[in-house]
C-alpha cells in the first residue's frame, strides 16, 4: 500500500519536473535503478523507465538470492522485474553503469547501504524522491495518520472571521502550509521564542512576533503549529497568556493516549 506521503509528492509539478530533468540528463547514461517496489511500479507506468532510460538493471533486497535459487526463504525469485534484468544489491559493485537512481521514497538508508557498506563513492547516485522540507516524508505520514486532513475543515469552520496568532515557526507548519490550504485563517502573526532577539519581521508570508507581543495583538486565538505542544500549552497557558480570554488550540488535534504516549517518550 503507497503512503500518503507518495501520493501527495507524486501529484506536485515540482516532482513530475524535476524527475524529468533528471530522467533527460542521464538519458544516454548506463542507469541501474534501485528499488522494486509498489512505488516503482506505480512511478513506472507513469515515466516508463525501461523505455525512456538506457536500464542495465533494477536492484532491491529481495533479488539478493535471486540467481540460482532454491532455498525456501520467501524471497521473489525471477531474473527479471518488469521486463527489467534483476540485481542483488550486493553484486552492484560488478556491474558496469554510470548512474544508480534510487526510487524509493525511503531512500537514506539505501544511500547510507551504498557509501557506507558497498562503498560507492565515485559514482552518480541520484534519487527519485528529494525532500524539499526536512523530515517531509515521516511529517506528512504522521499528519495523516492523526486525520489532520478530516479535522483540518473543522478548524477553519472554528476559525472563520477569528484573529489568529500561530505559535511556532518550524518545518512542520512548514510542511503544513506546502501541502494543505490554511489560506482561509486570518493569521495576524507568527510568534516563536527565536523571533525574541531577531531583525526577522516575517516567516512564511506571515508577520512575526515575540512570544510576549501576543498579548498585545489580542488575538481571539493563538494555534500552537508544532509537532509536539504538551509543554508549550503549559507555557502559554500557564505564564504568558495567563489572565487573558485568548483561547489556546493545537493545529493538529491528537487522541489522549497518544499525547500520554509523546509525553513519556
Amino acid at each position: 500500500m503507497l503512503s500518503k506521503y507518495f501520493e501527495m509528492k507524486t501529484k506536485t509539478k515540482k516532482f513530475d519536473d524535476d524527475l524529468l530533468w533528471s530522467m533527460g540528463e542521464i538519458k544516454d547514461k548506463k542507469v541501474l535503478l534501485y528499488g522494486a517496489g509498489q512505488g516503482f511500479i506505480k512511478l513506472n507506468e507513469t515515466y516508463d523507465f525501461k523505455n525512456n532510460l538506457n536500464i542495465i538493471g533494477i536492484a532491491d533486497r529481495k533479488f539478493e538470492c535471486v540467481h540460482n535459487c532454491e532455498c525456501e526463504c520467501g524471497c521473489e525469485c525471477s531474473k527479471e522485474f518488469l521486463g527489467i534484468r534483476t540485481i542483488a544489491p550486493s553484486q552492484i559493485i560488478n556491474e558496469d553503469y554510470d548512474v544508480i537512481l534510487i526510487t524509493n521514497e525511503s531512500y537514506k538508508p539505501i544511500l547510507k547501504y551504498l557509501i557506507d557498506e558497498l562503498f560507492i563513492r565515485n559514482k552518480d547516485i541520484r534519487t527519485v524522491f528529494n525532500e524539499e522540507i526536512k523530515d517531509e516524508q515521516p511529517n506528512l505520514n504522521y499528519l495523516y495518520k492523526h486525520n489532520f486532513d478530516k479535522t483540518l475543515p473543522k478548524l477553519l469552520k472554528k476559525l472563520k472571521n477569528k484573529r489568529v496568532v500561530f505559535y511556532g515557526a518550524g518545518v512542520y507548519l512548514e510542511l503544513i502550509k506546502k501541502y494543505f490550504d490554511i489560506s482561509s485563517i486570518n493569521v495576524i502573526a507568527i510568534s516563536d521564542k527565536k523571533f525574541e532577539n531577531s531583525d526577522i519581521s516575517e516567516y512564511l508570508g506571515y508577520k512575526t512576533c515575540a512570544p510576549k507581543q501576543i498579548k498585545a495583538l489580542n488575538p481571539d486565538y493563538v494555534i500552537m503549529t508544532t509537532k509536539f505542544y504538551i509543554n508549550i500549552f503549559e507555557y502559554l497557558n500557564d505564564d504568558l497568556l495567563k489572565g487573558s480570554k485568548i483561547k489556546i488550540k493545537p493545529l493538529v488535534r491528537k487522541s489522549f493516549w497518544t499525547l500520554v504516549k509523546e509525553i513519556w517518550n
